[in-house]
């Protein structure tokens, strides 16, 4: 899953910038030398104008995304819809699920929902979590019986939806070169049973927070060679554990906005007409295909406003009529919490 929260200008950043931000989306981890001679810029150069780009807010952080059905995790989505809330509880259930270890990734919303928050549960294995964590599947339970105690009265709506497959797709719009058709990024694992041992999720822990940790650091903080660190991260990359290393950005900085746009289907026969479809539109950023209450289809965007949306959503009613039930959609206003490595 690629996030770019993409109001302001796309002027503000030249074409270089771009093709930086371009190139850390792909992978934050490679070096300034790596990407200076895919832009044409000494590692200097590069390093200033990230710099600049982090100082500007443009680029917030450095993540990194794993794929959890390889290690066996479910991702759940909840949407909530509140009733009643005041700033001051809104605050405090933000704050409850940032703060929980089953959560990793918590956004306030502005459009068909108010708050998403992601939770890891146990899926493809019944499986205790590494180093004697009861499972995922049992501390769900207990966290959600502990948030409809807290908080049910504050919730208007709860709905739940489970990711069945994800598609992300590489930011060519960035580059600026409307003839560039959108990619996806080849992402296919064979690695369906993928173990990872307590150094490994070290590793993750740290990768998490910040993708560009030098790797010295990083042998530093678990005590072990370099040499081990690269092999590690290598292995988690060749078995599809780690998917890509990323750039968490506000995108309203260089003219776009976050969009999700989702799909309950009166045709499901359709669906994959439908995927073939959206995928030729040059900003679209993923694809999700779910279960879950009234959607089926999941779609992100940078769009420069909420006009564009429209205009999509426009353009799918007339291409498949008689197949979509209803949209829904949403942008992002902020992100409370991006963190794809369970427990602290």
């Amino acid at each position: 899953m690629k996030i770019i929260n993409l109001c302001d200008t796309i002027d503000k950043i030249d074409l270089k910038d771009r093709k930086i931000l371009y190139h850390l989306i792909i992978n934050s981890r490679q070096s300034f030398n790596s990407i200076g001679k895919k832009v044409g810029l000494s590692k200097d150069i590069v390093a200033f104008r990230i710099k600049r780009l982090e100082k500007k807010g443009i680029i917030v952080n450095y993540t990194t995304e794993i794929d959890p059905a390889v290690l066996g995790w479910g991702v759940i989505r909840y949407y909530f819809i509140f009733q009643f809330v005041n700033p001051e509880i809104k605050q405090e259930i933000i704050d409850y699920f940032v703060n929980s270890e089953l959560v990793i990734y918590v956004a306030e919303l502005e459009g068909s929902y108010d708050l998403q928050v992601n939770i890891y549960v146990t899926s493809l294995r019944s499986l205790e979590f590494p180093f004697k964590y009861p499972t995922l599947y049992l501390k769900f339970l207990s966290f959600y019986d502990e948030t409809q105690k807290k908080y049910r009265k504050y919730f208007d709506e709860q709905i739940i939806t489970v990711f069945s497959k994800n598609t992300s797709f590489l930011p060519n719009f960035l580059l600026g070169d409307k003839k560039l058709a959108p990619s996806p990024m080849p992402i296919s694992s064979t690695f369906l049973d993928a173990q990872i041992d307590k150094l490994d999720y070290e590793i993750l822990k740290k990768l998490a927070i910040n993708a560009r940790i030098p790797t010295v650091k990083l042998a530093n903080d678990l005590n072990v060679t370099t040499k081990t660190i690269k092999s590690r991260i290598k292995r988690m990359v060749d078995e599809k554990i780690v998917t890509s290393f990323s750039t968490i950005g506000d995108g309203t900085k260089i003219g776009y906005k976050n969009y999700k746009l989702e799909i309950n289907l009166k045709d499901y026969d359709k669906k994959h007409e439908i995927i073939k479809y959206i995928q030729k539109n040059p900003n679209i950023l993923v694809i999700s295909e779910t279960f879950g209450r009234g959607v089926d289809l999941d779609f992100g965007f940078a769009l420069k406003d909420q006009t564009q949306l429209l205009d999509i959503i426009n353009d799918l009613s007339s291409k498949f009529p008689e197949t979509i039930k209803n949209f829904r959609y949403f942008s992002i206003i902020k992100y409370h919490k991006y963190n794809l490595i369970p427990f602290k």
